[in-house]
């Protein structure tokens, strides 16, 4: 049995790294009045204000109605201001200020909804009028126009459900509660058997060549599922509770016991921060109001408040593991949306200190299950956890950046008790949301944690990670599961390979105690690259290979890289 969580409540740790996280939001806020950005965060690692900065009103207010200290209100009242230079006259806020687009207004308006519903009372009576009238002017904006038809992911609708049963909930307005039902119903249908939300491009049901939809891990647990479940609970919705309930339960099986999530494959996972996506506010919300229904899911939000913990230092959170020690600066993105998942946690109440709990996901396995919707394996043997992957959904910035894990290869390779070996995601790193994604610095080798069998011809790189209709055949057998591999070799510019007839031929081999990889020979021109995160496991090969260390912004982690010439079979050990 684990040991009770610890002296301090749920309560106090959460309001601990709360306080931690806003007082540094203070430090970084713009309080020149003069300044065109006044009331704004300066971003240590973007150099700019980003736009969304006013959902932090929301954990502002909180620490003030908590503590009574006035820097809190002042934060709040200064970050209004900042808003009203991104908000036109209809009520509706634009992103930032060099991107028109509107949807985020979704966001803007829950947090200031909830700040005026759950503290309105507490708040100078001028104020609370400023919040209200804020927050209902860009409610009016999203019940209008971010309707079924809108242009956006399927995030925009969850987000937009919430707006309308917040507002509806605060006023009575049956117009927005009805509206809130039906882009939550729209929401409902787009959920797969697997319990996975399908939506995270357009059309929203919309299907690769291979039958794949467009499906994120990232956006679904920490934006799209906690907006869906709020908006069934404030509807009192039982039957969507209920059905809410289960898909998160099947989230789950992309959870890892460290606090983290699997997103190795996902659609926008050029956005992964290993614990949810760059520009979401979190699942900690959603997971602690879960708890009431079942107490496993209370252990959940422990374990991604932990995960969160730790990539924090000096307030700031980071988005991956090794940010800090690769000296990789903080987007404060990251800070100001996670403190209001983590304020909608503490609303939960959850005060009182409990037993750390075994959990199913902790047992070991001996086991696979299959994906169709993503084309995608998840292996557990013994005490690792695997992704084998073939999954070909591609967005219009796939050859920009997004190009996912693919090709069969293995996108994510866990073992209990250390963590994250292997965490591939994108192939290559651009900024496909130049504000929204940070650009990585110093002299470490930023380099995909892709494994893959790779080339270059022509100054262009052909991987086999990228192959979009991989042969993937996985087996049960007396001593593991065994995965056997076939991909071709494509480039992510041109999504076409050079030469039709090259293939690659790999086996992963999965026991209680290893992981084997083996690759056929092909010739001394084409590398098996394996990106080994540091300090996570023992590596064992009889064949030649070169080494280096490598950083890669999304996941968030260093590895060592190792390089193998396949002029010669290559197998190597993990344990």
């Amino acid at each position: 049995m684990f040991a009770i969580y610890g002296i301090m409540s749920l309560m106090d740790k959460y309001q601990k790294l709360l306080t931690e996280w806003c007082d540094y939001l203070l430090s970084q806020q713009i309080t020149d009045q003069s300044d065109p950005y006044y009331g704004g965060f300066r971003c240590e690692s973007c150099d700019f204000p980003h736009g969304r900065a006013d959902n932090a009103a929301y954990p502002f207010v909180y620490l003030y109605t908590l503590t009574g200290e006035q820097k809190y209100l002042d934060g709040a009242r200064a970050l209004l201001v900042f808003r009203k230079k991104l908000t036109s006259e209809v009520g509706s806020v634009h992103n930032d200020f060099s991107s028109p687009w509107e949807g985020i207004t979704a966001f803007s308006a829950i947090n200031l909804l909830k700040t005026f519903l759950y503290f309105g009372k507490n708040l100078p009576e001028d104020f609370a009028r400023e919040v209200e009238s804020a927050a209902t002017a860009s409610a009016r904006w999203v019940h209008e126009n971010m309707v079924v038809g809108f242009h956006s992911n399927v995030n925009y609708y969850a987000a937009a459900s919430l707006v309308n049963a917040l507002y509806g909930a605060r006023y009575k307005d049956e117009e927005y509660n009805k509206r809130a039902r039906e882009l939550l119903a729209y929401c409902l249908n787009l959920f797969t058997p697997h319990g996975l939300l399908s939506g995270e491009a357009q059309p929203h049901d919309n299907r690769s060549p291979n039958g794949c939809l467009p499906i994120d891990i990232g956006y679904i647990v920490e934006e799209s599922m906690p907006c869906l479940l709020h908006t069934a609970a404030l509807l009192e919705d039982e039957d969507a509770m209920d059905a809410l309930t289960h898909h998160a339960a099947y989230l789950l099986n992309f959870f890892l016991p460290n606090g983290g999530w699997d997103n190795s494959f996902g659609v926008r996972n050029n956005k992964w921060t290993y614990y949810g996506s760059r520009t979401s506010d979190g699942c900690l919300g959603m997971f602690a109001a879960l708890a009431i229904r079942n107490a496993e899911f209370g252990e959940i939000a422990e374990r991604i408040f932990r995960m969160l913990r730790y990539c924090t230092r000096d307030g700031k959170l980071y988005g991956g593991p090794h940010y800090f020690a690769t000296k990789q600066p903080a987007c404060v993105h990251h800070t100001f949306c996670h403190a209001c998942a983590l304020t909608d946690a503490i609303m939960e109440h959850m005060q009182e200190p409990r037993e750390r709990m075994w959990l199913q996901i902790d047992q070991e396995g001996g086991e696979y299950a299959y994906y169709p919707e993503i084309n995608t394996y998840k292996i557990h043997m013994g005490p690792f956890r695997a992704t084998v992957t073939g999954y070909d959904y591609a967005t219009y910035t796939y050859s920009n950046g997004a190009a996912h894990a693919g090709g069969g290869t293995l996108s994510l390779l866990y073992r209990d008790g250390r963590g994250p070996i292997i965490a591939g995601s994108v192939y290559e790193y651009k900024p496909t949301e130049k504000n929204n994604m940070q650009l990585p610095v110093g002299n470490l080798r930023h380099a995909t944690l892709l494994v893959r069998a790779e080339y270059e011809k022509d100054g262009v790189k052909y991987a086999t990670c990228l192959d979009k209709n991989p042969e993937i055949k996985v087996y049960n057998e007396c001593e593991g599961t065994s995965v056997y591999v076939k991909a071709k070799f494509f480039a992510a510019e041109t999504q076409a390979p050079e030469n039709d007839d090259l293939v690659a031929e790999f086996n992963y081999l999965f026991d209680e105690n290893q992981v084997t990889i083996s690759v056929k020979k092909i010739n001394e021109n084409i590398k098996f690259v394996m990106p080994i995160i540091v300090n996570s496991a023992l590596v064992f090969t009889e064949n030649r290979y070169e080494k280096q260390p490598i950083f890669f912004l999304t996941g968030g982690f260093m590895a060592d890289e190792y390089t193998f010439p396949l002029d010669q079979d290559v197998s190597v050990i993990i344990r």
